[in-house]
């Protein structure tokens, strides 16, 4: 069962040509700030861009050595061809590197088609108003390019479905510290979600819920890991696995977007759309800090985890600001926590052993 979710994602490139070859456009999105339900009510499919360990890729980025290495592999695998099939891109604003990457593709033609998406960082009147025009702005663009416009009861039956797979997801992630699901595979169940056709995740999901593996001993120490590099995240996984602890839960930002709480159906769906994105996705400066510090430290009291690794890419400065702050929080509830900072190569990953080692003894 775990096997098929993973396949969806690794086979990610491949599957969304076969849909090409079937008549369905595909909308990259960048990155947990971009409405994908906009896509979907638009007819088309849309898809996360994630990293791809891929020594190539960051040579062919042509991108400064000391910008986030997310931007550098996205940038590389533009450029080696591995997104052809790529209609068009959103781009929600997060940070000035993800702002400007926008720019650089524009300038290179790397897609048919990009979009930003402006985010507002309050959800005040003024800021709901705004951005339910700016989501009208973009289903209006995303229906010229698929032909199909985006309709508010299109946009009500999009949102149900994504809601469905908010609700799966919490599911999973309540079952989780429980069932016989290794923290790896727990992650290929969440970013098959990040690169597959709703319906189709939401199925699997359906499946898994009903019949989840059998539970399996955990040893302890049990952790919490928040990441946003998928490669990383796995690295890490293993490394503490290797020194005898079990990582029970997680904090993908990606995925806190999915679990978020659900968008109403009812009323103006594209107010409803933009009330349900402001300030609920998890993205460092547009998120009230001290709701996330509190979602990470009742996540680990849910899944009993006893320390908490916050793993964040080199130069990803949206991220590093947030640990600072999140870091007096954690201090204060004495909540035991690692701070690993890396790129995505084996010898940066390499160098954590001794780190990742220390942290898991110190909690025996």
């Amino acid at each position: 069962m775990i096997a098929r979710f993973r396949e969806l994602f690794e086979q990610r490139h491949a599957r969304a040509r076969a849909l090409k070859r079937q008549g369905r456009k595909v909308v990259a999105s960048f990155y947990g700030l971009t409405p994908k339900e906009l896509v979907h009510a638009a007819g088309m499919v849309p898809v996360q861009l994630v990293e791809d360990r891929d020594s190539r890729y960051e040579a062919k980025g042509e991108l400064l050595p000391y910008l986030c290495g997310m931007s550098r592999n996205l940038a590389g695998q533009i450029s080696a061809g591995v997104l052809d099939y790529v209609d068009g891109v959103m781009v929600a604003t997060v940070c000035d590197t993800n702002r400007h990457l926008l720019d650089i593709w524009v300038r290179r033609r790397a897609f048919p088609n990009h979009w930003l998406v402006r985010t507002p960082a309050k959800d005040d009147e003024g800021g709901l108003s705004y951005f339910a025009g700016e989501l009208r702005r973009l289903a209006a663009a995303l229906g010229r390019v698929s032909g199909q416009p985006v309709t508010d009861d299109g946009l009500r039956g999009s949102i149900a479905l994504f809601n469905e797979n908010r609700a799966l997801l919490r599911r999973f992630h309540a079952a989780r510290p429980t069932a016989g699901i290794s923290a790896e595979e727990a992650v290929y169940v969440f970013a098959a979600a990040l690169t597959s056709p709703v319906e189709e995740h939401n199925a699997l999901l359906r499946e898994l819920l009903a019949a989840p593996p059998a539970r399996a001993p955990r040893p302890e120490p049990r952790l919490m890991l928040s990441a946003l590099n998928l490669p990383m995240a796995l690295d890490v996984i293993r490394m503490a696995e290797k020194y005898g602890a079990s990582v029970v839960t997680d904090d993908f930002p990606h995925n806190a977007r999915y679990g978020s709480a659900e968008v109403p159906t009812d009323g103006d769906p594209f107010r409803a759309l933009a009330r349900g994105y402001l300030r609920r996705v998890p993205a460092p400066g547009l998120y009230p800090i001290e709701d996330r510090a509190t979602w990470i430290r009742d996540a680990m009291d849910r899944a009993s985890a006893q320390g908490l690794i916050y793993l964040v890419q080199l130069y990803c400065d949206a991220y590093a600001f947030e640990y600072a702050t999140l870091k007096g929080r954690f201090d204060r509830w004495k909540l035991p926590h690692l701070k690993l900072e890396a790129e995505a190569t084996p010898s940066s990953i390499e160098q954590l052993n001794v780190r990742v080692q220390s942290f898991v003894e110190s909690l025996l």
